[in-house]
């Protein structure tokens, strides 16, 4: 059965932990300044631009400016090294940016405290990614087992339980080591291995591969995710571990393709705001807006809310990819990689499994 806020049981006890270290709580997402009237001007937002700027800004941006008058300004790309530069030289222009949390949110010199009198920090309490004293979790997205429904025709794969079956023909699609390490899909190896969930970590990254070793002659290691629809597309590959919104874009085209949601990699973006802004009112206003408002930006694009109280429009297009709408139970439930262990064994995971692969 599939059911929205499924994802909630694999909370972390972080999200707790880290909630009790934001500057204070509060009831409602909508910021106080924003009730008084006091906020103008404008507030720059730092994204990675393309149709995912496209979709923040029907969903949240336009209509922020509409029940506040503060004008939402876009920029991009956003990376990590021009905040700290920004910061730096005391030049900051971006308000609001989005990104990962690697680079440490709790108490980084470069980035402002999120303001829980503006922002609704509790909303995260039964979620599944969590609040950090100085970053706000934006949206989620996940990697999936893309088929070719030509391929398989009736006898469709479930997730991941088949992608590593030896038995199941078909050349196999994995992502680049560097990009996430495979975060995701090593947890999916050690449970079809038999591990128990609440066992995974740390990790057996050398018993993981030993699964992985089962389809090795089966599988290709993506150098680009892109090539990851258009070979399932094209039937050169059966399955690949595509990124849900791709695998949408290309459904809703009429390409041979589809998403098998059992154990999808559950993945998110945050956003945080660079610390001396001059904008700071308006950024942590914005912040609340979006909290308040998640699910609208499942009527864009194939994202799924993280705040389990912001509603997703039953109406959406993009319902049928969208992560939260999509996430089974059980032993399919959702795969949330535990970001304390990754940030601590990225380098070295990324090193093993180069060896690997070389060998």
């Amino acid at each position: 059965m599939k059911k929205r806020h499924a994802i909630a049981a694999l909370t972390s006890v972080a999200a707790l932990l880290a909630l009790s270290a934001c500057s204070s709580s509060s009831e409602a997402g909508t910021s106080t300044a924003a009730a008084d009237g006091e906020l103008s001007g404008s507030v720059t937002f730092a994204g990675y631009g393309g149709t995912g700027e496209e979709a923040a800004r029907a969903a949240w941006f336009d209509p922020f400016t509409a029940e506040t008058g503060v004008e939402v300004l876009n920029d991009s790309p956003v990376t990590w090294a021009r905040v700290q530069e920004m910061v730096a030289a005391d030049n900051v222009v971006w308000d609001v940016a989005q990104g990962g949390i690697t680079q440490g949110v709790e108490d980084n010199p470069d980035l402002e405290m999120i303001d829980c009198d503006v922002v609704d920090c509790a909303a995260f309490d039964d979620a599944a990614f969590p609040i950090y004293p100085q970053a706000v979790p934006l949206f989620t997205f996940s990697q999936v087992v893309a088929y070719n429904t030509d391929t398989f025709g009736d006898d469709a794969p479930s997730g991941y339980a088949d992608f590593f079956d030896p038995s199941v023909e078909g050349l196999r699609l994995m992502p680049s080591i560097g990009g996430n390490a495979w975060a995701g899909q090593l947890e999916a190896a050690l449970l079809y291995d038999g591990v128990a969930r609440e066992d995974l970590y740390p990790l057996d990254v050398d018993r993981a591969l030993s699964v992985i070793d089962g389809i090795k002659d089966q599988m290709v290691i993506m150098t680009d995710d892109g090539q990851c629809i258009s070979q399932v597309a094209s039937g050169e590959a059966a399955m690949g571990i595509c990124y849900n919104g791709r695998v949408g874009l290309a459904a809703d085209e009429g390409q041979p393709v589809a998403a098998a949601w059992g154990q999808q990699t559950m993945l998110a973006d945050y956003i945080y705001i660079p610390k001396g802004t001059p904008n700071l009112a308006n950024a942590q206003a914005l912040v609340a807006y979006i909290v308040e408002n998640q699910g609208a930006i499942a009527s864009q694009i194939a994202y799924g809310p993280i705040n389990p109280n912001a509603p997703v429009d039953t109406d959406s297009p993009w319902l049928s990819y969208v992560p939260t709408e999509n996430a089974e139970e059980g032993d399919q439930a959702p795969i949330v990689p535990d970001q304390t262990w990754w940030t601590e064994n990225f380098d070295s995971v990324v090193e093993q499994l180069t060896a690997w692969a070389a060998s």
